[in-house]
């Protein structure tokens, strides 16, 4: 043990690097990150789209700003000013120092507008589109929280279970205070990140080992530690209850059901082309489509160590991110993908049960609930990201099931003093708000 720690310590720095996880902000000193604020290319690749089938023809704007589609007055509607909702957009991209950035809103069901602003590589030039996946960073979460959620659903595990039964992981370092599955989705379960954790990457290590030295002996429940590893286990767990792969059961249970081209796993992306770049605020660039964190890589941890995807890992475009935040805002079904349903309106409520409170947000099963604090008068739901350098988010009132995704690949880390949120993600919600809903 003594020569592992010994090893690892030496290789921590290097190890932390390569997974570069996701942030908590809510923890964030706020500074802002010491480099150029401004992208190499101010002009947006801009192609905002509204289905006018969905939208009553309110309006389509191509990529020279000439409108399409006559706008038409919907009785009682707030009709937006899209050109300056889009100049808007623009606008926050450059002020936050974002390369590429896609921005999709919903409301009951529909995917009302969609916007693909800068670059998604900055080398050559390529525009971000409709089509472009971002790494959804943190945002996953609520993701892979779905797909535990449908476990339950099916009866494998109840959010009461107690972890160490259920699947055989030392989750509880108490006795008398075991760890149940909605400690770990609420962030309460007692782990944290560890350098064991961070260079977890390089060496390996089994989800057991990690687990048993990531306890902080606080009592579950008592106290909210957002741990990327405590959230990245839902992977291990859900391959202990399902014997698949993380990665293959996201496919089979929700991905490949809904025809998204989505994963966690580069290998999984049809159009792995369409992967943004993401520039990381240390000068390195990750080409996301020939990276080497590939089905390989992560099978050869084998069958139930999953901890490094289920926080972060989850690639997919801003349109499909948002079809999903619909059923999140709504009745638990995705109008857009026939009315498949992916999750029970009973677990739908009970990610959106606060269960512990922070300073700026309620926490939820990998919900986060703002009361407020994001939008004036607004009850808000959702989850911020940041990693690598990108900021992402999908944020939604479930009271009148409105809702909006921002993905980027390279964002300044400027905060938020109304929300606790990075300001990108606040800035853009606020628009959205104020001028579109």
């Amino acid at each position: 043990m003594a020569k592992n720690r010994s090893r690892l310590a030496a290789f921590a720095a290097a190890a932390i690097i390569a997974l570069s996880g996701c942030t908590d902000i809510s923890q964030s000193t706020g500074t802002a990150a010491p480099f150029n604020t401004s992208s190499p290319f101010q002009t947006s690749a801009s192609q905002p789209y509204i289905d006018p089938a969905v939208s009553g023809g309110i309006l389509l704007i191509g990529p020279d700003d000439t409108t399409v589609s006559p706008p038409t007055v919907i009785p009682g509607r707030k009709q937006p000013d899209i050109e300056a909702f889009h100049n808007t957009l623009e606008q926050i991209r450059t002020d936050n120092g974002v390369y590429g950035m896609g921005v999709a809103l919903f409301k009951d069901g529909d995917i009302v507008y969609s916007d693909s602003l800068g670059y998604a590589d900055i080398e050559n030039e390529t525009p971000c589109t409709k089509d472009t996946h971002f790494r959804a960073a943190s945002v996953s979460k609520l993701i892979s929280t779905i797909l535990m959620m449908k476990l339950c659903d099916e009866g494998a595990i109840t959010t009461d279970s107690v972890l160490d039964t259920a699947v055989g992981l030392p989750y509880s370092q108490y006795d008398s205070s075991p760890v149940k599955l909605w400690h770990l989705l609420t962030h309460t379960a007692g782990l944290t990140d560890t350098y064991i954790y961070e260079a977890g990457m390089t060496y390996r290590y089994s989800a057991e080992y990690v687990i048993e030295n990531s306890h902080t002996g606080i009592i579950p429940g008592e106290v909210y530690n957002y741990s990327n590893f405590g959230a990245g286990t839902m992977g291990a767990v859900i391959e202990h209850l399902t014997g698949m792969f993380f990665h293959d059961y996201a496919a089979q249970a929700l991905f490949e059901p809904l025809e998204m081209d989505a994963g966690y796993v580069i290998d999984l992306i049809d159009d792995k082309e369409s992967c943004a770049v993401i520039y990381d605020h240390d000068g390195e660039i990750f080409h996301v489509s020939s990276w080497g964190r590939t089905r390989d890589y992560y099978e050869s941890f084998g069958i139930g160590n999953s901890y490094l995807q289920a926080q972060c890992e989850l690639l997919i475009t801003p349109v499909d991110l948002a079809r999903l935040g619909t059923a999140l805002a709504g009745d638990g079904t995705i109008k857009e993908c026939g009315g498949k349903r992916i999750i029970s309106e009973g677990s739908l409520e009970k990610m959106h049960q606060s269960y512990i409170n922070t300073e700026k947000f309620g926490m939820g099963l990998n919900v986060r609930r703002y009361d407020g604090d994001l939008v004036s008068g607004r009850v808000m739901y959702g989850h911020p990201g940041n990693a690598l350098g990108a900021i992402t988010g999908l944020f939604y009132d479930r009271d009148d099931h409105t809702g909006v995704v921002i993905m980027t690949n390279r964002c300044n880390f400027f905060m938020d003093d109304r929300s606790g949120l990075y300001r990108l993600d606040a800035d853009v919600v606020h628009a959205a708000y104020e001028m579109f809903f």
